[in-house]
Order: structure tokens, then C-alpha cells, then sequence
């Protein structure tokens, strides 16, 4: 169902340093285009993604979202070293540039529908921690992942190190970090870089099908899935009250009610995305 949509950009043929997005079938496709520049991210790109999530997580209806790199030599390869010299090199201008990354990366992982890297080539520094913002990142054979920021002498955020540390785990990100290291799709997916590896003809494909069975699913349940998972670090009430919360309003919703009757009746459900969470 989504495949040509997931391979739209695989040409590179998109606009320079811009963030391009489209939806078909309730399902979002965002693009970082910049295929000569292997999709390094500049400042106005990480503004325009926080734009771009806040309008995605405006939409009704919306089921998921993948972010994917523009042609197919990189997902995202760092940040846009060239105009460091202009908007970063003081602490002024650090501060502002890293707020700025900080809201992009809030605002992927705080849309409360899955979110999907799909990462083919470099996912490098800034594609990194793009990455590490999505509930997963499923990898071609030929990525190439890693956060190499002592070679350039930038630390990271607590924003960036927060959502590594959730795949990595303290340990894994100082690894990475003091590696310095380029972990090809393999070694990625032992470490927790990537959540799977396929074979870069099967990648779009893949993707597709998994998004799917996401559109065939429950609404209410996999946005709950989500925000629930997401919470399980959380140990305050507040979080425990969203939780119970959550559940009240899924027992109440018809996909519980149709979810049941197709099971006792040995049929294939059918949810109308209806119910709030």
C-alpha cells in the first residue's frame, strides 16, 4: 500500500536544504532534502521539522509517520558543518542553535502516533540523534551510524543524550561516544542503534508492510501503546494517572468492543480509529 510513497524521494530530486513532507492513506512521509549534501541538516531544516511535527501532530486521522532521507546515500549525514562558522563557534549562538535542535527533537518524539526512521547510508551526529527520536529505526544493509563528536569538539545536548541513552543505555552511548566509531547496520543493531536490519532492495517494501499492519491495527491502542512505553521510565503520579487514564478511555471505545466480537467470531477486525486518548 505505501510503497511507492516510501520510495518517492529514493531519485534525490527533492529541494535543497528543506524538509518535504506528504500523507496518503493517514500515513506521513517526511523527507530531509538535501541528496548533494548527503541530507546534512542545517539550521533551517531542524526548524522546519519542528514545524512539520507540529502540523502532523495537528492532523486527524493520522496513523503514523516516517522520516527518510532524500536519494539513497544517506538518511541525514550530521549536521551542516559549513555554516558553523556563521550561527555556532560562540556560546550565544551555540545556545540558540542547540535550543533549536532541542525542539525538533521534542517534537518527533513527542507525536503521539508511531514514528519510523528509515535509514539508508549515514544516519551521522545530528541523523543520529534524528533517528534516536523515532520509535524505530529500521536499517538497509548499508547503513553507516554513529555520533563521532569528539572528532569535531561539539558535546551533546541533554535532549539528544536522553533519547540515546533510551536505546543505548548509559553504557552503550559512552561507548559510542568515546568510540567515536562508524557502526556498520549489523554491528548498529547489536548495540541498539537500529531496532532491524534488511537487505536495501527489501527496505521500502519492509517499511511498507509494517505500516500496514500499523493502519490495520487499533488507532486507539497504538497511540496508547506509545504514550504508555514512553512513560515507563516515569515513576511519578502524574505519569501513573495518565496510564490509568488511558486505560479507562480504551474500555470505553468501540476497537476494544470490535476487537473482541471479530476474535469470538473468527473474522478480521475492522477499526474505525474512533476513541480519544
Amino acid at each position: 500500500m505505501y510503497k511507492e510513497l516510501l520510495a518517492r524521494a529514493d531519485s534525490g530530486d527533492e529541494g535543497l536544504g528543506t524538509i518535504e513532507f506528504q500523507i496518503e492513506a493517514d500515513v506521513a512521509v517526511v523527507v530531509l532534502s538535501d541528496a548533494p549534501a548527503r541530507n546534512a541538516l542545517s539550521l533551517t531544516m531542524w526548524t522546519r521539522i519542528t514545524e512539520v511535527f507540529q502540523k502532523l501532530s495537528a492532523t486527524p486521522g493520522l496513523r503514523a509517520a516516517v522520516i527518510r532521507g532524500s536519494g539513497t546515500a544517506a538518511f541525514a549525514a550530521g549536521a551542516n558543518i559549513a555554516e558553523f562558522p556563521e550561527i555556532r563557534l560562540t556560546a550565544s549562538d551555540a545556545t540558540s542553535y542547540n535550543d533549536q535542535l532541542a525542539r525538533a527533537l521534542r517534537a518527533v518524539a513527542s507525536i503521539e502516533v508511531p514514528t519510523i526512521a528509515m535509514i539508508r547510508g549515514f544516519a551521522v551526529g545530528g541523523g543520529c540523534e534524528l533517528s534516536a527520536a523515532c520509535d524505530l529505526r529500521i536499517g538497509s544493509d548499508t547503513s553507516q551510524i554513529g555520533v563521532p563528536i569528539g572528532q569535531l569538539g561539539v558535546i551533546l545536548g541533554l535532549t539528544e543524550t536522553r533519547l540515546l541513552t533510551r536505546h543505548l543505555g548509559v553504557n552503550g552511548l559512552k561507548h559510542v561516544l568515546f568510540s567515536g566509531r562508524l557502526f556498520d547496520a549489523n554491528e548498529a543493531l547489536k548495540i541498539g542503534l537500529l531496532d532491524e536490519v534488511v537487505p536495501d532492495a527489501d527496505l521500502v517494501a519492509h517499511v511498507s508492510l509494517l505500516l500496514e499492519t500499523i493502519k490495520n491495527s487499533s488507532a486507539v491502542t497504538m497511540r496508547a501503546a506509545k504514550i504508555i512505553t514512553d512513560f515507563a521510565g516515569a515513576l511519578d503520579d502524574a505519569a501513573a494517572d495518565r496510564v490509568q487514564q488511558l486505560h479507562v478511555q480504551a474500555y470505553d471505545g468501540e476497537d476494544l468492543r470490535e476487537g473482541v466480537a471479530a476474535f469470538l467470531n473468527k473474522r478480521r477486525p475492522v477499526f474505525s480509529g474512533g476513541g480519544s486518548i
